[in-house]
């Protein structure tokens, strides 16, 4: 038994290696493709990957101020007329300067209407000799320099105002509120050039929705203004829909969208296009990248 229990083993254990390995080398059967991909609906075209944005563009809402966000009166998804306020800043430091701005200009007011009185005394005299050249021109001058300070007094409580009137954020155009990265508390940044991190509201109209469509420069120089295009939905290539052409961006740029492919090159510029479309209750969003198709004429 010890002599033929070892190469038993051996030879069971074969049996056993053949069988995994067998049944690790079958086929698995292949899952059926929900949605095919994408295919052109013309004979002759240039493809292209185009972004959703609103026919106003992308509109990020700062603040003119570095200041505390006392409230909100938006969130994602409201519709806002123009001029609605979006959020409000502290206004205790301006509110300060207002009173101190509107005591200034009464002090000056004051004095305005004194000079006056000082200067009507010698407006009375029937004898312009009863009082010396220099008086008189001194009480002139003191009466004329009154009436700018009065000036001055109103064109702060003005500024102030007016600082106090952009603390108020309000809607630039009629709107759909697409971001808010903005909470009570928060200090609003002050930055020279807004990026999208900046951003404190994002806002557009998407009525219609405009889509920017990349065309490479490979490719830019078959592209006709005006030609039919079709959006195709990213993993839905049953939901497509034609597109309006808008305008060419008649400006190279280096391509800033990508779409993952390994013959994408980093160093492209690309032709930017706009066309347009309603959004109806199409399940397309700001933002969204899709695949689009452009007739040309060979």
């Amino acid at each position: 038994m010890r002599k033929f229990l070892l190469p038993g083993l051996a030879a069971l254990g074969a049996c056993i290696a053949l069988v995994v390995v067998f049944w690790t080398q079958r086929q698995l059967p292949v899952p059926p493709i929900l949605y095919q991909p994408a295919k052109s609906p013309y004979k002759h075209w240039i493809a292209g990957a185009g972004v959703i944005e609103a026919s106003s563009q992308n509109i990020s809402v700062g603040s003119p101020f570095s200041e505390i966000v006392t409230k909100i009166h938006v969130t994602e998804g409201d519709r806002v007329k123009q001029g609605e306020l979006l959020f409000e800043l502290d206004l205790r430091f301006f509110e300060s300067q207002l009173i101190s701005a509107q005591a200034d200009l009464d002090a000056a007011i004051v004095n305005l209407e004194n000079q006056r009185v000082q200067f009507s005394f010698y407006e009375r005299l029937s004898d312009k000799r009863a009082v010396s050249e220099q008086d008189y021109e001194k009480s002139l001058y003191a009466l004329l320099e009154a009436e700018e300070q009065v000036k001055v007094a109103e064109a702060k409580v003005l500024e102030v105002e007016t600082n106090i009137q952009r603390s108020l954020i309000r809607a630039p155009v009629d709107a759909e509120i697409l971001q808010v990265n903005v909470h009570v508390g928060e200090i609003a940044p002050v930055v020279p050039f807004v990026s999208q991190q900046a951003t404190l509201i994002l806002l557009g109209a998407v009525q219609p929705l405009q889509i920017r469509i990349n065309i490479d420069e490979e490719d830019a120089w078959r592209f006709q203004k005006g030609s039919r295009a079709t959006a195709f939905v990213r993993g839905n290539s049953a939901i497509h829909f034609p597109l309006q052409f808008l305008r060419t961006e008649p400006y190279m740029i280096p391509k800033p969208t990508f779409t993952g492919g390994t013959t994408e090159k980093t160093d492209t510029r690309v032709l930017q296009v706009l066309y347009n479309f309603e959004k109806a209750d199409l399940p397309v969003y700001v933002g969204q990248l899709l695949d689009i198709y452009i007739e040309v004429i060979p």
